[in-house]
């Protein structure tokens, strides 16, 4: 049963008739009452439900960063949405249903401010991912105090370790711990946040790079 809400001419929630009403992001939205489906699914059906379901599994725990990295672009929906909307038709390929993730396809953050110049990765030490640019301030809008944020995917694991508001883009570099994926391959992606907030950068695409092993001690022999 539908509740009117503000009166005769108010908005209402819940179903009246074939329409349900609800609040979305704090606006009113009425909606079809959805059908029950009477069929299976269609070839291209199963190939975007398998699509969304890789996507997903792929960018859920980024989440908190990307609904701040895609918020420029995120018109009556959330930053998270819009960044999984873009990856799903850009950063998939393969052939159904082998699709995998197109990793220098995706994006992470998406803005007009320029990304820094010539990013590398490295693993020099053990448990650590070294990264480094060449400061670009002065470039369009691309400021010396512009923040980083860095983020890497091991695939075996499906986990990501990020971070943010990090070295600015006139310190070059930035170490960041990787302890976690001692050992494994990650792919790494880097970019950068304006000061105020209100810039943000495409994200590049580093490449795939080996974390350092972190050595284990060996217990002393007992006499």
């Amino acid at each position: 049963m539908g509740i009117q809400l503000g009166g005769i001419n108010g908005p209402f929630s819940g179903k009246v008739g074939a329409a349900v009403g609800s609040s979305w992001r704090g606006k009113w939205v009425l909606r079809a009452k959805p059908q029950k489906r009477t069929s299976g699914f269609s070839p291209l059906e199963l190939k975007q439900q398998a699509k969304f379901s890789l996507m997903n599994k792929f960018l859920h725990l980024l989440l908190p960063l990307l609904n701040r990295t895609f918020q420029q672009f995120a018109i009556q929906m959330t930053g998270y949405n819009k960044a999984f909307s873009y990856n799903v038709k850009n950063a998939i390929t393969g052939e159904y249903p082998d699709l995998k993730i197109d990793y220098p396809m995706v994006l992470l953050g998406r803005g007009d401010l320029p990304n820094a110049e010539s990013p590398a990765a490295t693993s020099t030490s053990p448990g650590k991912l070294d990264l480094t640019w060449k400061d670009n301030s002065g470039r369009g809008k691309a400021g010396a105090t512009d923040k980083a944020f860095v983020a890497a995917y091991e695939e075996e694991s499906n986990l990501w370790e990020f971070d943010s508001d990090l070295a600015v883009r006139s310190a070059e570099s930035y170490t960041m711990d990787l302890t976690e994926f001692n050992g494994k391959t990650v792919q790494a992606y880097l970019g950068f946040i304006s000061a105020d907030e209100k810039e943000i950068t495409d994200t590049v695409y580093i490449g795939a790079v080996n974390v350092q092993a972190v050595e284990k001690e060996i217990p002393p022999e007992v006499s």
